[in-house]
């Protein structure tokens, strides 16, 4: 289903919620006691606190009083604040306050919600994924390590994600919403699971081109119809490795050898094409070593891995356990890194395979796994073996290769536990992981189980789903020629064109599986740039004007 925002105060719809309530505490109270809580509740204009609170007049035993609890808890945290006093339970009608909601020691113990986990919808601009939830962690004064999410989202763009924080109750999320910057949080459930890495099915994009130049309608509609009935080739973007001097995959590598010096080193080095902020930081760590010098001269708001690692060391006294501080990088990046370097090794997999066979049809040695929806077009094996189903490819002979399309074919993420083609294209996971003094088998081997890599399967061949495009002309670059959620919610319509705009941009609309890059589609239709320093110019450009 398509994850939208479009709630932004209470779990589901508000009044829903409001009036379940109040069906689950008649049980409980009897119908006359849970008609006069709900009247009290529905005032909506401000009064003391003795004419907000509400005494039942009987008292009720630890059952009943429980039962309550769970309720309110569950279904009106926003609205009442309950409590008991000499048996009697007490109903307080809340203001609205801008004060986050307490996190009392033993909320462990007491925590009442549905699930152990918050889910929440995650609205952000400009900014990493991580990078907005090591705010809303700031902000709420916990570790970012209690939130999961499913994957990173673009930096530049307007992005829409579910996410879930471990035993955050939802009213301290809306308020730490409220002071979220270039974000928003709404649509909030409890859930028994935590949302992990790779746990999607699938993502849609909204892209505009503006200052379309030296093509038109008629040009491009033969490429944007091949896009559409052909599709591209599934290369991990360059988001999948950094946009720094210094690749994900890099750091990917020694995490895989467990030379933790050499982690923290390559984290901390000065890089080409940084921000001047950041650049000053880095050169304050290569000359001095001092983590709180460094520190101090980071901006918060950059730099997530840097900030935990340089945290670490302040705090110990001492930079000598760099194994310790790369783990108080919130687990979701720490993974990135290996997860890079498998997609590194993949993507040199495809140009070979496209190399050698071509893409006309599988061909004897490929391994294929039947394309179908987007659902079965990522089988990552991030989970324990009894959680999920194993796809076990099938072998191409030259028996069964008309059997299968390009679009079965898939590669191996390397890994322990996958199947490798049967021709050269094999030689090249060796080869290439032999350099960087690793091997397929020895990924099983990690001291550490989160970094054993069993490994996953990717169709290397694919097209995006409910393709669409729109012509549009428009004047000012600086107004929005798509809505987003929260423009919806404010009530804003959606941006249409101007018959005799000076400008011309062409409007995309698509949805592409998990873990396929709506750059790689780009670069299908553009020819674009796509390498390391030209997406840092990109995204210093963005961070200049913000």
């Amino acid at each position: 289903a398509e994850i939208e925002i479009d709630a932004l105060n209470v779990p589901g719809d508000a009044q829903a919620a409001f009036d379940e309530a109040f069906v689950r505490l008649e049980p409980i109270l009897g119908a006359s006691d849970a008609a006069r809580i709900k009247s009290h509740l529905e005032v909506t204009e401000e009064q003391t606190l003795e004419q907000r609170s509400l005494v039942l007049g009987r008292e009720l035993d630890k059952d009943q009083r429980k039962g309550v609890y769970m309720v309110t808890n569950n279904f009106l945290p926003t609205r009442v604040t309950c409590e008991t006093v000499d048996g009697q339970l007490r109903f307080i009608r809340r203001l609205p306050k801008d004060k986050a909601p307490s996190d009392k020691r033993g909320q462990r113990s007491k925590w009442a919600h549905a699930g152990d986990y918050c889910h929440f919808v995650m609205q952000k601009e400009n900014q990493d994924s991580m990078d907005t939830l090591q705010q809303i962690a700031r902000t709420l004064k916990c570790n970012a390590r209690v939130f999961g999410m499913a994957g990173t989202k673009d930096k530049r763009g307007i992005t829409v994600q579910k996410c879930s924080a471990f035993r955050i109750a939802h009213d301290r999320l809306i308020w730490a919403s409220r002071k979220l910057r270039g974000g928003r949080l709404g649509n909030f459930s409890y859930g028994e699971k935590e949302i992990k890495l790779g746990e999607l099915g699938g993502n849609q994009f909204t892209i505009i081109l503006r200052h379309v130049q030296g093509a038109d309608a008629v040009s491009l509609e033969p490429v944007l119809l091949g896009i559409r009935n052909t599709g591209f080739i599934n290369y991990f973007g360059m988001q999948r490795f950094g946009t720094q001097s210094i690749s994900s995959h890099t750091i990917g590598i020694s995490v895989l050898k467990s030379d933790w010096r050499r982690i923290i080193d390559l984290i901390l080095c000065p890089r080409i094409g940084e921000r001047d902020d950041v650049a000053k930081a880095r050169n304050v760590w290569d000359t001095t070593r001092d983590p709180k010098a460094t520190l101090e001269l980071l901006p918060r708001r950059a730099a997530l891995a840097e900030h935990s690692v340089l945290q670490h060391f302040v705090k110990s006294g001492s930079t000598n356990n760099c194994s310790a501080a790369f783990a108080c990088i919130p687990r979701n990046l720490r993974l990135m890194y290996v997860h890079a370097y498998q997609s590194f090794i993949w993507n040199h997999a495809v140009s070979e395979r496209i190399r050698v066979f071509g893409t006309k049809g599988a061909v004897p040695g490929d391994l294929v796994i039947v394309a179908s929806d987007f659902s079965d077009n990522a089988h990552a094996k991030s989970k324990a073996p009894e959680e999920e189903t194993r796809v076990v490819p099938v072998l191409v002979t030259e028996e069964n290769a008309s059997d299968y399309s390009i679009y079965d074919v898939v590669l191996p993420l390397p890994g322990w536990d996958v199947r490798y083609p049967e021709h050269q294209v094999k030689n090249v996971y060796e080869e290439l992981m032999a350099k960087d003094g690793l091997s397929p088998s020895g990924l099983a081997k990690h001291p550490l189980k989160e970094y054993r890599l069993a490994g996953a399967y990717r169709h290397f061949l694919i097209k995006p789903r409910d393709f669409m495009y729109e012509w549009m002309r428009y004047n000012d670059d600086a107004l929005p020629l798509a809505r987003s959620d929260s423009d919806a919610i404010e009530g804003k319509h959606d941006p249409e064109s101007i018959e005799f705009g000076q400008n011309v941009a062409l409007k995309l609309k698509f949805d592409l599986p998990p873990s396929a890059y709506a750059t790689m589609l780009l670069r299908e239709l553009m020819r674009t740039e796509t390498a390391a320093g030209y997406q840092t110019q990109l995204s210093n450009n963005t961070e200049s004007k913000e």
